[in-house]
């Protein structure tokens, strides 16, 4: 199952403006990543699965380590990564390994939603070095009923999701693994990327 798919930005501020434009619904701030260096605003798209913008946010200082997802590299906004969610966490992991695809170890994450409400979750991301690029999800698995966007705007909808790869045939083999084919569409690329189709009230958008 889809949990949610990530945009990321160098400038959080113009790429929210630029969506709401091209989406017709307003995204609405989600929240901070202390020790990150950055934030995100989000949108509901139903059933639990939502699309998460993300950013610097100037009003922390720069991690020593640098911002997740390459963002502190970027020179435009790209869909950078997706997030696959799991009832078990640790079973996923070993099957994925199991099948040839390695995940770093598993980390626990929590913030506070704007309601004052806990948010935890635990998550996995692929090992580097693999030649996935972004195409093979990090995992998630909540801890909490309450999730990230329950509160975000509706009228969003993903209509499809489609990962591409060189490697298009061992993709499809590491997501069937993770019971994930059925929510994704894998194709033959020369290079690895995403593209989101999304059902909006301003009509179909694409989002690479």
């Amino acid at each position: 199952m889809i949990d949610h798919i990530l945009y990321a930005t160098p400038d959080l501020e113009s790429a929210v403006d630029d969506l709401d434009r091209r989406f017709g619904v307003r995204l609405s701030p989600g929240g901070r990543h202390l020790g990150l260096g950055t934030r995100n605003y989000l949108a509901d798209l139903g059933g639990r699965t939502y699309f998460e913008v993300l950013g610097p946010d100037p009003d922390q200082p720069d991690p020593a380590h640098g911002r997740p997802l390459g963002i502190d590299d970027l020179t435009r906004p790209r869909l950078s990564t997706w997030a696959a969610r799991v009832d078990d966490l640790d079973e996923a992991v070993r099957t994925a390994t199991a099948n040839g695809c390695r995940f770093d170890p598993a980390v626990a994450m929590s913030r506070d939603r704007g309601d004052g409400v806990h948010l935890a979750w635990r998550a996995a991301v692929p090992s580097e070095g693999q030649g996935f690029g972004r195409v093979i999800p990090f995992l998630v698995q909540w801890e909490t009923e309450a999730y990230a966007a329950e509160l975000s705007p509706k009228g969003i909808h993903l209509v499809s999701l489609i990962v591409s790869h060189p490697e298009a045939a061992m993709v499809r083999g590491h997501l069937a693994a993770l019971g994930l084919t059925d929510c994704v569409t894998v194709r033959q690329a020369a290079e690895p990327s995403l593209q989101a189709t999304l059902r909006t009230p301003a009509g179909e958008v694409t989002v690479r």
